[in-house]
């Protein structure tokens, strides 16, 4: 997209009081038919004309005071096309077209010039046309009932007050009407062949101008006002059919899409009624007394907002009271505070609502206590179709899509769909209330956000779910903060790509919570939640300017609070890019009695290389660009550290280090003067259990040390497990030690990798003694990276059948068991994960699954687990083993999972496309074919028994072409194109039309001249801008795929991924010169830089006339919003050379003659006439 200019002070001339729209829905042409009353208070008294934006209307009439005015308007949408013979090349002259309408603040479409006889007069203040000024800009609720600024009516008296407008306010009116709507609003359910209930909603966008989309208005978000919204719709889904028939002869009318063929099921939709759920608060509803087949609903806002914060939806929606789960201890406690919350869905999905959304009263009731009042007086969420986005927030209202609904029998949507719903509710109060100063300051907003719904996560999910997950963040963070900029600098790249802000979504909130836990230390109390009550206290009180947050404001904030200089801390980790990365080595000094330790940071020249993957390649090549640049890794990070030692006696001693240097040595002081007692004991417990003798008394006074882990501990069940134990050398080597463990940032203080040499033996007391989540998947990591042994598959399968570990530690455990699963260890791993499965989830004795029983969702995503880890395990080849195959083959057979079919997602019974091991099945056996061929029958039949009866959003559907795409990719069977294409009809639901688009993509369809045009085609046309955007993107990263890897195999062509420094490829050269491995490999590694990459993309595409001309066509599709033409115009920059040409056709009499004289000056055109 094009850049986004940092946005000037707001303008002095003028301010927006109050607006009033009214808008009439026309669901048979789909168009919005309205009129909009804006207050002007002007701040000069030289003002003589407004500018507004306003896009794809038509203006009928205006007004200023009731007398017609100068208008000047363009409709930018009609000036996004380009002459008949352009083409791609001349992608720059259709950008610069475009780059008016995504700058912050977007430029102004409509210009009313004031007529000479509107003056701008002072405010006298007991004049009659002021105080019904100031009614209406004061005095809530009386708005839409105050008289004209024309209109004679009784004089009122007002009291003199400061803060009156010094000059009378203006009222301009105007009225319009929108036909073939591109962006802000979208209708469902009104083409004859859509089957849907019929709707209709706004659809913001991240872009500025999305509001100024359905009427005219100032689409600033800093500019916000109070607002009257009159909304008129038809009064039931009758009058939709009715309008639609008297309104069309030929019968080919827009129609509901509720079942024409059975009158039955239309006589019961007819009666439906259509409610409007809008932004503010419901003021009346009217019934129209022209045209009683239409009604009116009147919304006020009596607190100012932006205009982007102003939403609505329209259609026969069910209402749901969340409220009313609240218990009569809650509803007393929260008292006077309540806030009520309710929810809308389409007919027939109330069940699903309920059980989606049964926490949200415990949200609100959460945050009001925690952070402070609710800025509205009630909350609605609606959920619909179509919708681009997951959620879209706007003031005390938000619209969300219908995929995050699922019923109570389906579990893996639970905490995506929670955590997503959980922030659109914190976004109102950090989000729309309060909105960010800058678009550099969109990091403290999002973070703030997220940090809320963090808190509340943990509170319904748990400790252990929120900082598991945390973990796992930061680890993630870790692998994408590689060349990236600064969550401050991310502002300069606006408007943001997707991953931009998914990264940034990602970080912030953890750099909040590290920035909690180092306020915590120094001043023993939440800093950062009394932080976030101020900010919220004083949006309230108008101390925070405007409601705008900037990073500065947030600081001083945090400083205030903590009593502490946090300069360095942001400087870090919002003003800085990159993370540290600590290496650790430590050693116990027997004479001095201290542990020596030094902390060495290796960042500055250790940090992996950035790989570049086919998903990020548009952003890196935007990036590139636009030259945007990522700051500097630092290479010294301060702060402080927390080490804590488990000691001999069990007894853990915590050590806050301040890390300043790059190396920082310590000599820790050991406390522990007994014993070692604990593995004594242990050796004890084994030879007693054996001997059928009770030990418990003579050891009475010994420490139990361990608690976790400690399971499959009999003779017989070593020898039936398999259990290696450790050797008596290790053992007295472990006796020697004089600590248990050493955890270092304890605490959690950093986002950082660290590298900590203390031995295998330590990492398991970690893992079985220490109750921090955190602790025990830093173990279970440690032992996934280390050497695969016997005795490191019985430690994860001990960790794995014991029930009191954390769910996801034995998930974890159960992934880590895949590697050990190695020929050379007798494949005791794949033999471990067996043994378990059949342990937990079959008949005894018997390999086949007993029934299913989710009631306990931990349950689930554990059984779920070890199939997936099996279907990971390799052979020397990189292929399946064959007993693996046929264990996944009889899970799929005779697996009884009707409650919740979302197993058979890890039934990828031969290799996945992300695995880079070539397979060579030339030396496949009779056996190994037949097994593979067995498996491609099952997937079939579940693939057809999914049609018969589908499964939640047919993700065995899905599940079935992604196994079938991976058999392609690996040779096996044939690509069907055929099949593919079926399912990408518009019959089919959204996700697994994307899923089969993503399969085509994947499978070659950029190569293909007879598929392309159609996947261009669908961007460009589908109704549905979910698929449009969704699939969008899959195009973007099926030609980062492309540009990365060629248009040959990923597995043969990709480098070996190297973590550090440059890869060096020695071969000898051929007759011709370099060998051709060589070559195809430097190539690969060329196409590792973005640089390469876009080079490479070019050279894939360059000759393919007809990829330019489908993309072209695409792009100059009337139905494109302005985010999918910026994101298509960025191919094209990356693509194609810019030139600037116009071709003209000149149709010549008979009697002349033109000749071309050669080249001319740029933009000039000489034509020479021969008359005959």
């Amino acid at each position: 997209m094009p850049s986004v200019e940092i946005p000037p002070p707001p303008s002095t001339r003028e301010f927006t009081g109050h607006q009033r729209v009214g808008l009439e829905v026309n669901f048979v042409d789909k168009s919005l038919k309205g009129w909009t009353e804006i207050t002007v208070i002007p701040t000069d008294p030289l003002l003589k004309q407004i500018k507004l934006n306003c896009r794809q209307c038509t203006i009928t009439k205006t007004s200023v005071n009731g007398k017609v005015p100068i208008t000047e308007y363009s409709n930018p949408y009609e000036r996004l096309k380009l002459h008949d013979t352009a083409t791609v090349n001349q992608h720059h002259m259709l950008r610069a077209k475009l780059a008016p309408m995504v700058k912050d603040p977007p430029e102004e479409e409509l210009v009313i010039t004031f007529p000479k006889s509107v003056k701008i007069e002072p405010t006298d203040q007991f004049a009659t046309a002021a105080q019904h000024a100031l009614l209406n800009r004061y005095i809530p609720g009386s708005r839409r009932h105050s008289p004209d600024i024309n209109a004679g009516g009784v004089a009122m008296t007002a009291r003199v007050d400061a803060s009156t407008p010094a000059f009378v306010p203006i009222i301009v009116r105007i009225e319009f009407t929108l036909e073939n709507l591109r962006d802000g609003f979208h209708f469902v359910g009104c083409d004859p062949e859509d089957q849907r209930f019929p709707h209709a909603y706004t659809t913001h966008s991240p872009l500025p101008g999305s509001s100024s989309a359905i009427f005219p208005c100032i689409d600033d978000v800093h500019e916000k006002c109070t607002w009257d919204l009159e909304i008129t719709v038809p009064r039931t889904i009758g009058d939709i059919r009715r309008a639609a028939k008297s309104g069309n002869v030929g019968g080919d009318s827009v129609m509901t899409g509720i079942g024409e063929a059975n009158s039955d099921e239309i006589d019961e939709y007819s009666d439906l009624d259509l409610a409007v759920i809008c932004s503010g608060d419901l003021q009346d509803e009217v019934i129209n007394s022209a045209d009683t087949s239409k009604k009116t609903l009147v919304f006020i806002h009596d607190k100012e907002i932006a205009a982007h914060h102003v939403s609505f939806v329209v259609g026969p929606f069910e209402k749901v009271n969340l409220s009313e789960y609240r218990d009569q201890d809650e509803d007393d406690a929260m008292s006077a505070i309540a806030v009520e919350v309710m929810g809308y869905c389409l007919p027939g999905r109330e069940h699903e609502l309920r059980n989606t959304c049964v926490f949200m009263h415990k949200a609100v009731d959460f945050f009001v206590r925690d952070f402070g009042s609710y800025p509205y007086t009630s909350y609605k969420l609606a959920f619909v179709d179509d919708l681009p986005t997951s959620t879209v927030e706007s003031a005390s209202f938000s619209i969300c899509s219908n995929h995050l609904l699922f019923p109570e029998d389906v579990i893996d949507p639970i905490y995506i769909a929670t955590r997503k719903l959980t922030y659109t509710l914190a976004a109102q109060w950090v989000g729309v209330n309060i909105r960010p100063k800058e678009w550099s300051d969109l990091w403290v907003i999002i973070g703030i956000g997220y940090y809320m719904t963090g808190e509340f996560m943990k509170k319904i999910m748990g400790k252990n779910e929120y900082r598991f997950r945390l973990k796992k963040d930061a680890e993630r963070v870790c692998d994408l903060d590689i060349g990236r900029p600064s969550l401050y600098a991310q502002g300069v790249r606006a408007p943001f790509d997707v991953r931009d802000l998914e990264f940034m979504i990602l970080k912030a909130p953890l750099v909040l919570f590290i920035l909690e836990q180092r306020l915590w230390k120094l001043s023993g109390s939440y800093v950062l939640h009394r932080t976030l009550r101020r900010i919220i206290l004083h949006s309230t009180t108008g101390e925070l300017a405007n409601n705008e947050l900037c990073t500065q404001y947030f600081i001083k904030m945090c400083e205030k609070i903590s009593h502490s200089k946090l300069d360095y801390f942001f400087a870090q980790w919002v003003y800085g890019s990159g993370y540290p990365r600590f290496e650790v080595s430590q050693r116990f000094n027997k004479k001095k009695l201290v542990i020596e330790m030094g902390i060495k940071q290796v960042q500055a020249t250790e940090t992996p290389q950035k790989r570049l993957q086919p998903e990020d390649f548009m952003m890196e090549a935007r990036a590139q660009q636009r030259g945007v640049v990522a700051g500097p890794v630092l290479p010294v990070y301060s702060g402080p550290m927390t080490i804590r030692i488990h000691e001999a006696d069990g007894t853990p001693y915590e050590h806050v280090v301040n890390i300043s240097e790059g190396y920082t040595k310590l000599d820790i002081p050991y406390n522990t003067k007994y014993k070692r007692l604990k593995r004594t004991r242990r050796q004890k417990e084994r030879a007693a259990v054996a001997a059928g003798i009770d030990i418990s008394l003579d050891q009475a006074d010994d420490v139990l040390l361990y608690c976790l882990g400690d399971v499959l501990q009999s003779e017989e069940e070593i020898a039936d497990w398999r259990i290696e134990e450790w050797s008596k050398e290790e053992e007295e080597r472990m006796g020697q030690e004089s600590f248990e463990w050493i955890r270092m940032d304890a605490d959690f203080e950093w986002i950082c990798t660290i590298t900590l040499n203390q031995p295998d033996y330590m990492f398991l007391s970690q893992l079985q003694q220490d109750r921090d989540v955190v602790a025990q998947y830093e173990a279970i990591q440690h032992f996934s990276k280390a050497r695969e042994s016997p005795l490191v598959s019985s430690i994860l399968v001990r960790t794995l059948m014991d029930r009191r570990y954390y769910y996801g530690i034995r998930i974890e455990a159960a992934f880590a068991l895949a590697k050990c699963a190695r020929p050379e260890l007798n494949w005791i791993g794949e033999f471990h994960l067996k043994k378990a499965f059949q342990e937990f989830y079959c008949f005894p004795g018997s390999p086949l699954p007993r029934g299913n029983d989710f009631s306990e969702f931990t349950v689930y995503f554990v059984q779920k687990a070890i199939p997936e880890a099996m279907a990971q395990i390799r052979n020397n080849f990189g292929s399946t083993p064959l007993t693996v195959q046929k264990f996944l083959l009889d899970l799929l057979r005779y697996n009884d999972n009707s409650n919740n079919p979302s197993l058979a997602r890890t039934l990828m019974v031969l290799p996945d496309s992300d695995n880079d091991g070539y397979q060579n099945y030339d030396f496949e056996d009779q056996e190994e074919k037949d097994a593979k061929a067995t498996a491609l029958s099952e997937v079939e039949r579940h693939q057809r028994m999914d049609q018969w009866v589908p499964s939640y959003q047919n993700v065995i559907s899905e599940a079935a072409l992604e196994i079938k795409r991976d058999l392609v990719k690996h040779q096996i069977i044939k690509p069907n194109f055929v099949e593919l294409l079926a399912y990408t009809r518009e019959s089919n639901l959204d996700q697994l039309r994307l899923k089969a688009f993503e399969c085509l993509i994947e499978l070659g369809a950029l190569q293909r001249p007879e598929l392309y045009p159609y996947i261009l085609n669908v961007i460009a046309s589908d109704p549905s801008p979910y698929i449009r955007r969704n699939l969008l993107r899959i195009f973007t990263t099926g030609l980062g795929s492309l540009a990365i890897f060629g248009g040959q195999k990923v597995q043969q062509d990709r480098p070996a991924q190297s973590n550090f420094g440059e890869m060096i490829i020695e071969e000898e050269s051929g007759e011709g010169g370099m060998g051709e491995t060589a070559m195809r490999r430097r190539k690969g590694l060329a196409r590792e830089g973005i640089m390469g990459a876009m080079k490479a993309l070019r050279e894939e595409l360059i000759g393919q006339k007809a990829f330019a001309e489908a993309l072209w066509k695409t792009i100059e599709s009337p139905e494109l919003g302005i985010m999918e033409l910026g994101e298509l115009l960025d191919i094209c920059q990356i693509l194609y050379d810019e030139k600037t040409s116009l071709i003209v056709t000149l149709k010549l009499p008979k009697h002349l003659t033109c000749t071309h004289v050669g080249k001319v000056c740029l933009l000039s055109l000489l034509v020479v006439y021969y008359p005959n």
